[in-house]
């Protein structure tokens, strides 16, 4: 876990900007057997007491940001739930961010999220973790996947325009393994049961730089690991 703490981070941000990579620093949260998106509580003091926690986590990276002149802060990734009950939080946090932190700022709402979040005002970009489910075929085409990109590049264009602020895929990513356009994260669980398929995976990127390439409101994104 040394990428994970603090010295890590620095020395990693160190040699990405020695290669002359612009970094975007992106606090992750892991919930063991979970996700980030469902952490809910029952009482006002047990979300305080994450709040609290959470805060002095975020803030630790936004001075390590600010230290290190890091090109881009994301202030949280996939808390579904938490941004829509919590909303006054992370408008609090936000602010308190940006007295540490000179730099742009971005969240990363996950793929079914990102029209929920109401403080993409605050922020420099929409972020998005793409992982759209499109097609659950084993080797869709190129077209095909173009096509079902359509109506999400309506939706997302329009956001954009909303706000007034480019569109930042914080993730996006295909696994090299049948039906890697469907349902990313059903196919993650069952990975070891997966066959290979590094066509269907190039088709899936080659749908998705193509449709979005053409976008001047798209400003690029971060493929996961």
């Amino acid at each position: 876990w040394w990428g994970e703490r603090s010295e890590g981070v620095r020395k990693t941000i160190e040699l990405a900007k020695s290669a002359d990579v612009k970094v975007m620093l992106k606090p992750q949260i892991y919930v063991p057997g979970g996700w980030t998106g469902s952490l809910d509580f029952e009482t006002e003091s047990d979300w305080e007491l994450w709040e609290s926690g959470y805060r002095e986590y975020i803030l630790i990276f936004a001075e390590i940001a600010q230290e290190m002149n890091v090109d881009l802060f994301c202030i949280g990734t996939e808390f579904k739930t938490s941004v829509e009950k919590r909303e006054k939080y992370w408008f609090d946090l936000i602010k308190e961010i940006k007295t540490i932190y000179k730099g742009p700022l971005t969240y990363a709402a996950n793929w079914d999220e990102y029209r929920r979040v109401n403080f993409w005002g605050q922020l420099d970009y929409i972020g998005i973790d793409a992982y759209f489910p499109l097609s659950d075929e084993i080797l869709p085409s190129v077209a095909d996947l173009k096509d079902k990109w359509k109506h999400i590049v309506i939706d997302i264009k329009s956001l954009s325009n909303q706000y007034a602020k480019p569109i930042l895929f914080t993730e996006y990513g295909y696994l090299s393994i049948d039906g890697c356009a469907g349902k990313t994260w059903e196919l993650e669980a069952n990975i070891r049961n997966a066959s290979i398929n590094e066509q269907a995976q190039a088709n899936a990127l080659q749908a998705m730089y193509g449709v979005f390439s053409k976008e001047t409101f798209w400003a690029g994104g971060f493929l996961w690991k």
